[in-house]
């Protein structure tokens, strides 16, 4: 099943058939994968081959820096997800285990106290011994808001955590948290040996625990990682995996058919039929959202900075036009950061700006803004084909409200100091709806929250603090859903992302490689499957 294309009426009845049912499984979005077109051609129907033993994955661009606390992006965490280990793991169905964890953690009655218990025998890649005064260093690392670390948000509520002897870890929570134990599933563990300085101590190295390596970096080239000999769990079944830097469409996908790499992560949606008439597997999996959304300048002195400028923007944006032309009809019209396939996600709020323009309200709220252009409203979109072919869709929408605008397209490194500094009007980028932070609604606080270090665009709403800080800390079902749907509310006021749509992430893999499917999680989730 994939997105409605047609009217947000429509959509909305469409959604609501796919509505997920447990908590747990409505929190992660996780579903089917579902061919698109032409069939998915699943591995398990493939003949046996010769075994693959040094893995090649095509990707779109490489991370602009290694440090798992810098950055969050697919890219990134593609990379660090098999270097380091987090404390828990997540799994495809949606469940948790114990990862560096012996056990799940020991919870007080109060919520309060969070006691972990380590596995023996864990060492990092440069042989020390991964033991309770590494968690803890990593804990108050990612809590250091001069680290700026994107896991900072999620330890927000951690009031302190102290080592008990080489294999115990307390955790002593403010209040408290419903969403923990997906946090700690999230945050990679690095050692108290390493004097971490951000973008720089693992900015072109590594030093994890998990079941692969940084062997090399090529700048512009390849990222190689190398299989970890010693590592505690059950060792994966690649000598090498290769990210491979191919920007082009065109050429990722003639190099899977030709045998010379065995996955596109990224692959467009409209070319999913191509891949399969061409002999490779390909599939959308639904249960793979990503956000598209503008990161509006909040600087004084930029007209984005006004709440009515942005809603004539979010109210004049074709919506349905991107989902059609840009991603195939694998998305549906979006208005709020707290998104579909994510738990307590309001259908109708989601889909409160339409799925057409309405330049009424657009010219309503531009006029209530005061804000008179006398110039282009500069547009910078990520460097990524789809990202960039909507942005010239919006540039189109803007013209027709009377705002002329330029496009222009860079990588996350060129347009980053202007993202930190406000020098800009619009930054159009896509991002996973919850896995970047973790699967829980509370990823939203990382992106609106006043005082997140991921709030790169500086918004700052009192009422939305107020409002975030009573949904992160409900306890029921209840209070967690209405607390929700209040953030939800103020998010469609306020705009602090510019919200556009909701699209599929599509996958490619080789027949070559037997026993694969594609992950529903950020990263390569799946590899870890394949014997």
């Amino acid at each position: 099943m994939k997105f409605n294309r047609r009217s947000p009426q429509a959509a909305g009845r469409q959604v609501g058939r796919l509505r997920l049912g447990t908590a747990a499984v409505a929190a992660l979005g996780l579903g089917v994968l579902t061919a698109c077109g032409g069939g998915s051609g699943t591995s398990d129907s493939a003949p046996e081959s010769t075994t693959i033993k040094d893995l090649v994955v095509d990707v779109l661009s490489e991370p602009d820096s290694l440090d798992p606390f810098y950055r969050n992006t697919a890219e990134t965490q593609r990379y660090y997800r098999l270097v380091y280990s987090s404390l828990l793991q997540w799994n495809e169905d949606g469940t948790l285990e114990p990862d560096l964890a012996a056990e799940m953690p020991e919870v007080s009655k109060d919520g309060l106290t969070w006691t972990v218990t380590l596995r023996e025998g864990v060492t990092f890649h440069d042989g020390s011994p991964l033991t309770a005064s590494d968690v803890v260093h990593t804990i108050e690392e990612a809590q250091d808001p001069q680290n700026g670390a994107v896991w900072l948000a999620g330890m927000s509520y951690v009031k302190s955590a102290a080592a008990q002897g080489d294999d115990t870890v307390v955790l002593t929570l403010s209040q408290p948290y419903a969403y923990l134990d997906g946090k700690l599933a999230m945050l990679p563990i690095i050692s108290d040996e390493d004097d971490y300085k951000p973008n720089a101590t693992y900015a072109t190295t590594g030093n994890g625990s998990g079941p692969y390596a940084l062997s090399s970096l090529k700048r512009g080239d390849s990222l190689v990682l190398e299989r970890n000999e010693d590592y505690y769990g059950e060792p994966m079944k690649f000598e090498t995996i290769t990210f491979k830097v191919v920007p082009e469409d065109a050429s990722r996908i003639a190099r899977l058919t030709n045998g010379d790499s065995h996955i596109v992560p990224d692959l467009p949606t409209e070319q999913v039929d191509l891949v399969t008439e061409r002999g490779a597997n390909a599939v959308t999996v639904e249960s793979n959202v990503s956000r598209l959304f503008a990161y509006p300048s909040m600087k004084a002195d930029r007209p984005t900075s006004n709440a009515d400028f942005r809603l004539a923007i979010a109210y004049a944006a074709d919506r349905q036009r991107i989902v059609d032309q840009v991603y195939g009809g694998a998305g549906r019209p979006n208005s709020t950061y707290l998104t579909y396939g994510t738990l307590h996600h309001d259908e109708d709020l989601g889909l409160a700006f339409g799925a057409e323009p309405d330049l009424d309200k657009a010219k309503e709220h531009l006029a209530a803004s005061g804000v008179k252009l006398d110039r282009k409203l500069s547009i910078i979109a990520v460097n990524d084909p789809q990202v960039t072919s909507a942005a010239t869709i919006l540039q189109s929408n803007l013209k027709d409200l009377g705002i002329e605008s330029s496009v222009e397209s860079q990588d996350v490194a060129g347009f980053y100091a202007n993202l930190v500094s406000g020098e800009y009007d619009l930054i159009l980028f896509d991002a996973p709806a919850s896995t970047s932070t973790g699967f829980s609604p509370d990823y939203v606080n990382g992106g609106l929250n006043s005082q997140a270090a991921n709030n790169f665009a500086k918004f700052a709403d009192d009422e939305m603090d107020e409002l975030l800080e009573v949904a992160l800390t409900a306890q029921t079902k209840e209070e967690q859903a209405e607390a929700w749907r209040a953030v939800q509310q103020r998010d469609i006021e306020t705009q602090g992302n510019i919200q556009l749509v909701v699209s599929q992430i599509s996958q490619a893999w080789s027949k070559q490689l037997v026993g694969y499917e594609p992950s529903a999680l950020l990263w390569l989730n799946t590899l870890r499957n394949v014997k």
